[in-house]
């Protein structure tokens, strides 16, 4: 009988590695080939100790101290690798070197696979016009970084998060219903995406298929359910909610003015911009809507099936708005 090999995943108790260690138990192929260990600040925890219950090995793992990181991914043949740049406060140099440690730590262990949870480096795809949105950029750093470790990986793209909409649309504060301002035209699409559901699913599907982590020019899987515009996102909502809302274009300086902080506000800003002008994924619109595609059809699984879409999600959440 061969012996199962170690995933570790990072963020375990989060939306991202709590969907992949989800699916990896329930896979009727995947639990069978794979322990699980997962990695996360606090083994004492609810959702910790709930995962233990499900055979989980839970450890903790500080992603600002190596040797932390290195006891974490010891005896691993694959790591599951996500970093976080909105810890407060918000940090690319932070979430960068967190990154590196996972790299550095995953080669040094002579990891097999390693799947990293990457977005589009804006800065590059853009040709400089737009240069500040960090929390794009400082992943495709650590992506880079991974690449010239020659450790062999994918890279697992997620798209626009429906839970964004909790904020995103607000309360009309002039009236009824809700409000979904965006600096962008209300015919542009987003590709929305639920980490916490369907993460694991193309994870899954990218662990099916080992001869695709590669050590260079490696496979970038856009994880989206589709792409809806501003005014379906109101029409959708509309019609599940039974609650009126509306779509405003906002002028980009309004936008900007929103936010905590200028640099923030500008940062969002060109973060829409890369949907309008690139798709998200890059580097058109037509090839970011044909990625998306790709990825469904290609890794997400089970076959057949296709990730939470738009309408779904909120029947799950009416209550919440």
């Amino acid at each position: 009988m061969t012996t199962p090999k170690l995933l570790t995943v990072f963020g375990a108790t989060g939306n991202q590695g709590g969907s992949v260690i989800e699916h990896i138990l329930a896979h009727p192929v995947l639990s069978k080939e794979y322990t699980l260990r997962g990695v996360t600040r606090s083994t004492t925890s609810d959702k910790a100790k709930a995962l233990t219950q499900k055979g989980v090995e839970m450890v903790s793992g500080d992603l600002n101290d190596y040797d932390s990181v290195s006891k974490a991914v010891a005896g691993s043949h694959t790591v599951f690798a996500v970093t976080n740049y909105w810890e407060n406060p918000p940090s690319k140099e932070r979430e960068v070197s967190q990154g590196k440690r996972i790299a550095d730590a995953s080669k040094e262990h002579n990891i097999k696979q390693l799947i990293f949870s990457n977005l589009p480096n804006v800065a590059a795809l853009s040709n400089g016009k737009y240069p500040n949105v960090h929390h794009f950029d400082g992943k495709a750093e650590i992506g880079a970084y991974i690449a010239s470790l020659s450790i062999p990986h994918v890279n697992i793209i997620a798209g626009v998060f429906y839970q964004n909409l909790l904020t995103m649309l607000r309360k009309n504060p002039e009236g009824e219903g809700y409000i979904f301002a965006q600096p962008l035209p209300s015919t542009t699409g987003y590709p929305w995406f639920n980490p916490s559901r369907d993460t694991g699913a193309y994870v899954a599907g990218a662990l099916l298929q080992p001869e695709i982590f590669r050590v260079s020019d490696p496979v970038n899987i856009a994880e989206a359910a589709g792409f809806w515009s501003g005014e379906d996102v109101v029409r959708v909502f509309k019609e599940v909610t039974g609650k009126e809302a509306a779509y405003v274009q906002l002028e980009e300086s309004v936008f900007v003015g929103f936010l905590p902080t200028k640099e923030l506000g500008q940062e969002m800003l060109e973060n829409m911009f890369l949907v309008r002008d690139y798709g998200y994924y890059g580097p058109t619109v037509e090839a970011s809507y044909k990625a998306v595609e790709d990825g469904i059809q290609r890794f997400f699984e089970p076959k057949g099936e296709r990730p939470q879409r738009l309408e779904q999600w909120f029947r799950e959440n009416k209550d919440k708005f």
